[in-house]
């Protein structure tokens, strides 16, 4: 699997045999052995690029490696269960993952939510997460993911902001362009008020998708 697996600390190395353990499990049937075993690398590699990830890299991999799976196994006609909504902006860093996470503090289990950067940062800054915090959505454990074609093919709803509205959604897919003001530089108050926007037009979306 992981090429450089012995090289790793024996605690990683367990961690890697679990998680390859579990994906086999739950996606037998929809995604072939071969690919668990790439995706979960790549999943490692990426996140063991992140220095303050480094001692999260064992639980991370695996929920980084399960979304891109799930993605696959969807566009492989898996397609059971709740809506995918996928939130997409330039740096995954803000405005997508903040309405992720308020997507599942409204409906919880009711959606699979995703966000994705097409050019995504090392880390989702203090402001957004300690404005995120205020309203009970936690984002310290958030790392922002690259994005994938593969993603939009999987997702029933796609949601795009303006600096990545070049994206070329699948035309299968339902998909809108909210025009958010980009807050990973922006002060607290500031962000507080694209956190207030981003609730009502994550408000109205569930309403869209018949989640309430």
């Amino acid at each position: 699997m992981l090429h450089d697996l012995e090289d790793l600390p024996l605690d990683h190395r367990v961690a890697v045999r679990a998680a390859q353990s579990r994906l086999h499990q739950e996606f037998a049937g929809a995604v072939g052995a071969d690919t668990v075993d790439r995706v979960l690398s790549a999943s490692w590699a990426h996140l063991d690029e992140i220095s303050r990830l480094k001692h999260h890299v064992p639980l991370l991999a695996e929920r980084y490696a399960r979304g891109q799976l799930w993605a696959l196994a969807r566009m492989n006609g898996h397609r059971e269960g709740v809506p995918a909504v996928l939130f997409v902006d330039s740096h995954d860093a803000g405005r997508a993952k903040m309405a992720k996470g308020l997507l599942l503090q409204q409906v919880g289990e009711q959606v699979l939510a995703f966000s994705a950067g097409t050019s995504p940062d090392l880390e989702v800054p203090d402001a957004i997460q300690q404005a995120m915090a205020e309203v009970g959505v936690s984002l310290v454990a958030s790392f922002p993911k690259p994005f994938t074609p593969e993603m939009l093919q999987a997702a029933d709803h796609v949601v795009v902001f303006g600096d990545a509205a070049e994206l070329s959604v699948p035309a299968s897919v339902e998909h809108e362009v909210w025009d958010v003001p980009d807050p990973r530089s922006a002060s607290l108050e500031e962000v507080r008020r694209t956190r207030d926007d981003l609730a009502g037009r994550v408000a109205a979306l569930v309403k869209r998708l018949g989640l309430t």
